[in-house]
């Protein structure tokens, strides 16, 4: 029993920290690619479609793999819903802390929960 947990929680932390290394890949790739601008006449930083592509990609490569892995590892479904809620805290903390619209906030949860339960299906495949 202190093995399963044990496995659970390391697989756990190892799908976390896969999903925020690919999920930070997405984002420097985004913003490489589109740049965010300052436009001196309002103050604001405008942040083209590109970077907000990028991310919700990113959400949704690292929730996968991240999940993925730590399912495969764990032999158990829990540890992949965990690196779920991870990414989704961490994107609803991003899009509160930017005010952004309403419907980033709401692919900040649908995205990473879609991501798991396909990597739950692709898990359950490869197993069998």
């Amino acid at each position: 029993m202190t093995k399963t947990i044990l496995r659970s929680a390391i697989s756990a932390i190892i799908g976390i920290v896969v999903a925020f290394g690919l999920l930070w890949l997405a984002q420097y790739a985004g913003s490489e690619i589109s740049p965010d601008v300052y436009d001196p006449d309002s103050g604001e930083i405008l942040i083209p479609i590109g970077s907000t592509i990028s991310l919700i990609a990113g959400w949704f490569i690292g929730s996968f793999a991240g999940g993925w892995l730590a399912m495969r590892v764990s032999a158990g479904t829990g540890p992949g819903w965990i690196v779920a809620g991870a990414v989704i805290g961490a994107a609803l903390y991003r899009a509160v802390t930017l005010a952004d619209s309403w419907w980033i906030m709401a692919l900040a949860v649908a995205v990473p929960l879609f991501a798991v339960w396909l990597a739950q299906r692709a898990t359950s495949i490869a197993i069998d």
